[in-house]
């Protein structure tokens, strides 16, 4: 008999947003080694300020009928549960009705059976959870990711109590994540720290000692968090030969584009939009340098892949970051307060450094989603008081 996990999340990557809680589903996929797994996923369906302008109803509204219809990416054949539910507007200012009405949603969902439930953020997801499950027996697990706690006001965090009472473990996947939990009065007995893993698969054909230049690169969002805009202020300070490359898609792409020709980066700067998730070893094997300067993060898968292609990681000292970048045999961690300049000088100190790229994918293939299962799957055996079934699930992965 194996343990059968629910995971509930609304991060859950799509065709159109295929990158979206991409880790979610990855973890999903190497929990199946050891368990069964379920998956549902919440929907919000209220509509938002961006998807009500003149635009967008005159063009039927598209961009309410992409996320209200969400087009998932299946999982194991399957695609995930949805779970439909309608918020108040400014849900994060009536947090506990927004949770509430997802716990009502959720009520639809057969518990016969599940042996844990595992949401995935704090809010919606984790706070819905321990509201359903407020009168039931099934065990609760609650991944904390940073966005969901760091993007999230008093508000939430003073919603959050049912949660941090009902809740058996609270996983964050950061020591730094940890320390921010117990500030919100998060109880320490309950928090463990697992990481997010990365599918060493996709990493197995790269070529470490392939030819690179001086060429840096970012992979991810194009958002304001991400600060994108200060690697091109940086770039204006580094040495000529000093190339960027910008992978990703997001709200900062127009901007972006117009501060690089305000700056007159020239051909020293290319925007090569969406990397498909096969072509991402080969990109960021194509670099001397990964950089991340975001000024919020939780524990970037990103820079395990990158590590993966023997390509060290210069990153701001936020979140998990420093903890994930734990040498100075695989990156260099920057104030998160540094200045363009004193960028530029990280930047190209970092990149006249000779890197041993083979010990940096040593540390990488520690990272990977099938270690992080077994955690995991401990974690669920422990709570739910299974050693039978724990060997069960061992014999099992031996097989496969």
């Amino acid at each position: 008999m194996l343990l059968k996990i629910l995971i509930v999340s609304h991060l859950w990557p799509r065709n159109d947003y295929p990158f979206l809680g991409i880790f979610v589903k990855d973890q999903a996929a190497a929990l199946k080694k050891w368990c069964e797994v379920a998956v549902c996923a919440p929907v919000d369906l209220t509509l938002r300020a961006e998807e009500l302008t003149a635009e967008q109803i005159i063009k039927g509204s598209p961009k309410y009928h992409r996320r209200s219809h969400p087009d998932f990416v299946p999982f194991d054949g399957d695609l995930p549960r949805m779970i439909p539910y309608r918020p108040l507007p400014l849900r994060q200012a009536f947090a506990t009705s927004t949770a509430r009405r997802l716990s009502k949603a959720l009520e639809c969902v057969d518990l016969n059976g599940i042996d844990v439930v595992h949401a995935h953020t704090l809010f919606p997801d984790g706070l819905a959870c321990a509201q359903w499950l407020k009168d039931k027996p099934t065990p609760l697990v609650v991944t904390v990711h940073g966005s969901d706690l760091y993007s999230t006001g008093d508000l939430v965090h003073r919603a959050l109590v049912p949660l941090l009472k009902r809740s058996d473990k609270l996983i964050t996947v950061s020591e730094a994540l940890s320390r921010q939990l117990l500030e919100i009065e998060g109880p320490a007995e309950k928090i463990v720290v697992i990481p997010n893993g990365f599918t060493t698969d996709l990493f197995n054909d790269v070529d470490i000692n392939s030819e690179r230049g001086k060429r840096i690169a970012f992979l991810g969002r194009l958002n304001p968090v991400k600060r994108v805009d200060l690697l091109l202020r940086a770039l204006e300070f580094c040495p000529p030969e000093v190339t960027l490359d910008i992978a990703g898609a997001g709200d900062q792409d127009e901007p972006l584009k117009a501060l690089a020709m305000q700056l007159q980066l020239g051909d020293r700067v290319r925007f090569v939009g969406t990397v498909e998730r096969n072509q991402v070893p080969e990109f960021l094997s194509s670099h001397e340098l990964l950089c991340l300067v975001s000024e919020r993060e939780g524990w970037p898968t990103v820079i395990f892949e990158a590590f993966a292609c023997g390509t060290p990681v210069l990153a701001t000292a936020i979140g998990g970051m420093p903890e994930a970048i734990s040498s100075t045999d695989l990156g260099a961690i920057v104030p998160a307060d540094i200045s363009p300049r004193d960028l530029a000088t990280a930047i190209t100190a970092t990149l006249e450094k000779k890197w041993d790229r083979q010990a940096i994918r040593d540390h990488a293939l520690k990272q990977s989603w099938d270690d992080i299962a077994e955690r995991l799957y401990q974690l669920y055996a422990q709570i739910t008081c299974s050693p039978e079934l724990n060997r069960a699930a061992l014999l099992r992965s031996r097989e496969c």
